[in-house]
């Protein structure tokens, strides 16, 4: 296990704070957003700022990234010009701006690979062990923090198969099981304390706890790559399953009859906003839009504040998600705003850290990570979303620069 020491001195416990500052930003921007959005936002804004000038003061970039960078900025800044409404675009355009700033920061504080996993575990175990007083106020019928508020003045929240959807202090059941996600594939492959298999449990506990379909189906896909054994793999999946539908029917039968209705609106039916979405990219592409319709243009929250035009174009249907504030598909808002060339780059750029000479077992970590982030981006906006950034590629260039062997030496030294 990564090792919190004591008597740490005074110097180096506030260069490690102000690594994790834009980390506490961030996720503190995620607790107050559905109490006051407006600070929330701001401490994104702010967490983003914060690593760019990190990361500008250390001077220390790699070089695939930057080429790749470069290259991309005349399409982003087209972009900008090109979109129907400046205001939308300058909006819009700085979200385009938070994996940038994520990968730049990461490489920045590259040797703090320790710290990064350490406080990363931490913090998602308290969102685990916080979900129990969510439960327990919520079987109690209180209103809680993170709850909305209908068109009617009555509280809501997420369920799924008659439960509430675990969402711990980050407010969000997707955020979640993402974080829980990626803190199991980090603690199998870094944690070798004695509570290992506890700390594994809690993290899948809780994954399916949240009810987050893609990330539950994201795991187990993962597992089935990594299983050497694969009989074994789903003699495993199927004894649990077996058990799931004897100790809870109801459940289990409510998540299928809720996979069955997601499979008919984005697949056999397409009747929803994001199958719309694809809709509308793939007609883009096939009329090989190449440098895109403009920032702001489509899908993310501006179009919809500024009313896009792309929607009466192509005859959006939101079907019975009219109140949604975007298309909630991240490549359709990639592709149609940015062309083929513009998005194909953007990708490039956050996809350098694979041009990197990777050892084996340090790829297979991320893979899991590129995999869980791209994966959960075909429903979701997680590719610009901070939060979900900062809990997985943030970890790529520390990561690669990490020597575990070295790090077990100084602890026996020490």
């Amino acid at each position: 296990m990564i090792l919190i020491k004591k008597n740490i001195p005074l110097t180096k416990l506030l260069k490690d704070l102000l690594i994790l500052f834009p980390f506490f930003l961030i996720f503190t921007s995620e607790i107050l957003m559905p109490i006051i959005s407006s600070l929330s936002s701001i401490l994104k804004v702010g967490a983003v700022l914060y690593m760019f000038l990190y990361a500008f003061i250390h001077l220390k970039y790699h070089g695939a990234f930057i080429f790749f960078l470069l290259i991309f900025l005349p399409f982003f800044l087209y972009g900008i010009v090109h979109s129907f409404n400046i205001n939308a675009a300058i909006s819009e355009g700085v979200r385009y701006l938070f994996p940038i700033s994520v990968l730049l920061y990461g490489y920045a504080i590259k040797k703090h690979f320790k710290l990064l996993f350490s406080a990363f575990i931490i913090f998602v175990l308290i969102n685990d062990f916080w979900q129990v007083i969510n439960y327990i106020n919520w079987a109690r019928g209180v209103n809680q923090w993170f709850y909305g508020i209908d068109l009617y003045g009555n509280p809501f929240y997420n369920v799924s198969s008659g439960i509430i959807r675990a969402t711990g202090i980050v407010a969000f059941f997707g955020l979640f099981g993402f974080i829980n996600l990626i803190a199991f594939f980090l603690a199998r492959k870094y944690y070798s304390g004695k509570w290992k298999n506890f700390v594994l449990s809690i993290f899948i506990i809780s994954l399916f706890l949240s009810f987050s379909y893609k990330t539950i189906g994201t795991l187990l896909v993962l597992l089935f790559i990594q299983y050497k054994n694969k009989l074994k793999f789903f003699q495993v999946v199927g004894f649990l399953f077996i058990i799931a539908l004897i100790a809870i029917p109801k459940v289990v039968s409510s998540m299928g009859e809720s996979i069955a209705l997601r499979i008919e609106q984005y697949i056999t039916e397409g009747d929803s906003a994001r199958a719309e979405s694809y809709r509308v990219m793939f007609d883009e592409l096939a009329d090989f839009n190449l440098f895109g319709q403009g920032i702001g243009s489509f899908g993310g929250p501006e179009s919809v504040t500024y009313r896009s035009p792309i929607y009466s174009k192509h005859h959006f249907n939101w079907y019975d998600t009219i109140n949604l504030a975007t298309t909630d598909t991240y490549y359709p808002h990639l592709f149609v705003e940015m062309g083929i060339i513009g998005g194909l780059l953007y990708l490039l750029i956050l996809m350098a850290p694979l041009f990197l000479k990777w050892s084996k077992q340090k790829f297979e970590l991320v893979f899991v990570i590129y995999f869980s982030l791209f994966l959960d981006a075909l429903f979701s906006y997680s590719l610009n979303n901070i939060a979900f950034l900062m809990a997985s590629l943030l970890f790529l260039y520390p990561l690669y620069f990490y020597n575990k062997e070295e790090e077990n030496k100084k602890i026996q030294n020490e």
